[in-house]
């Protein structure tokens, strides 16, 4: 079975204003927003098996509209490829994608994920280049107030393999995947000549030619009851990556990422969700390697890298409303901040807030994915995003 899938003139027109999904670091984000819309699309019911029981192929090919306040507005092309030639009860997939936008940023990417054993082992991995047009304000919650910024243009390659074993098949084990993750970055990047009031702004110059190899454990917990619109459920992923030397990495810097959402259904048509992020990075780190406030949706209203530090973290909640058939509403708010360092977040975090409205289109009733259109004020002002499926 082939479907061709479009993004409808909403997207499109959507897709001129200011947002989107932010990404891990600024050097690598044309690749994980290609990676974002990939997983985005994926089909609830693909693979399913053809007449004669051979499993089928279920491909989507689609124009994404993508617009973001640190890499400009423009297109991609994706297509991703379901099959399930082991009968699992996941589905492979098998995507690749190209996007290019306003300010000259360009990305590319190939990603895979399968499942074998029942689902008892799940394998993902990612290769990707990009070239970013981006600014640097600084290190530190007062550099991103100050609004004083250099471009910069990163050159970035990048990949990552992953692999999750399920630990039990009964009970709150049937829901946790735990395992191991290498990931490998190169950035080669060139920075503008500052003028005198920039001067301050410093980047050193072994980290505008660099690279990270990076391994460590992952962690997936997930029983949501659907993985684009869910009701109920809990949604929790945490890496916890060590730069190897072994491996010839640059940086030998400990990242920690955590992501917790919650659903509770309030109503028939009434959603709350509830999201949790927090960041630690420990040890000589690169810039495009620091935690980036205002990335994965964390929060709304703020230029992903604007506000960068050794540690972050974000709490918000969004009220989600079905208003017809395919039309729903949302209200958002929250607050989050950056701090040197893990144990400075409780008394010395440099406080962000973000509140925000949202409207919802059910671009795909089959699957539940939504293309999502929101307006959100943080402490610089308001940014509207645009994207496929939820913000978190």
């Amino acid at each position: 079975m082939t479907r061709l899938a479009f993004v409808s003139l909403l997207g499109l027109i959507a897709g001129a204003g200011l947002g989107g999904a932010e990404a891990r670091a600024q050097a690598t984000q044309p690749v994980e927003e290609l990676n974002e819309q990939v997983l985005s699309m994926e089909p609830v019911a693909a693979g399913e098996k053809q007449a004669g029981g051979r499993p089928g192929m279920d491909l989507i090919v689609a124009p994404i509209p993508l617009s973001n306040p640190t890499l400009g507005t423009g297109l991609a092309g994706v297509a991703v490829a379901y099959y399930n030639p082991n009968g699992e009860p996941d589905p492979w997939v098998t995507g690749v994608g190209a996007g290019y936008t306003s300010t000259g940023t360009w990305g590319l990417g190939a990603f895979h994920k399968m499942s074998l054993g029942g689902d008892r082992l799940r394998i993902a991995g990612l290769l990707g280049a990009g070239d970013a047009h981006v600014k640097f304000y600084g290190i530190g919650g007062g550099a991103g107030d100050k609004g004083l910024s250099l471009k910069l243009r990163d050159k970035a390659v990048m990949g990552y393999l992953d692999g999750q074993v399920r630990i039990g098949n009964s009970g709150l084990f049937r829901h946790l995947f735990v395992g191991a993750r290498i990931a490998h970055t190169r950035v080669r990047s060139t920075l503008a000549i500052p003028t005198p009031d920039k001067a301050q702004i410093e980047i050193p110059e072994f980290e505008l030619r660099s690279h990270i190899s990076a391994i460590g454990p992952s962690v997936t917990y997930d029983s949501r009851d659907q993985p684009f619109a869910p009701r109920k459920g809990v949604y929790v992923t945490a890496d916890w990556m060590f730069g190897a030397d072994f491996l010839g990495s640059d940086f030998t810097h400990r990242k920690l990422e955590i992501k917790a959402n919650g659903f509770f259904p309030l109503g028939p048509r009434t959603v709350l969700g509830i999201r949790r992020s927090l960041c630690i990075v420990k040890g000589e780190a690169p810039y495009y390697d620091l935690c980036l406030f205002g990335k994965d949706s964390d929060l709304r209203g703020y230029e992903a890298g604007r506000y960068r530090d050794h540690a972050s973290w974000a709490l918000q909640a969004e009220i989600r409303q079905q208003l017809s058939t395919r039309v729903g509403a949302v209200w958002f708010g929250g607050a989050g901040g950056t701090a040197a360092s893990g144990k400075d977040i409780w008394k010395h975090s440099h406080v962000l807030p973000s509140v925000g409205m949202g409207l919802r289109y059910l671009a795909s009733p089959e699957n539940r994915v939504n293309l999502r259109m929101d307006l959100a004020y943080g402490r610089d002002g308001a940014a509207l995003y645009f994207g496929i499926g939820e913000a978190f």
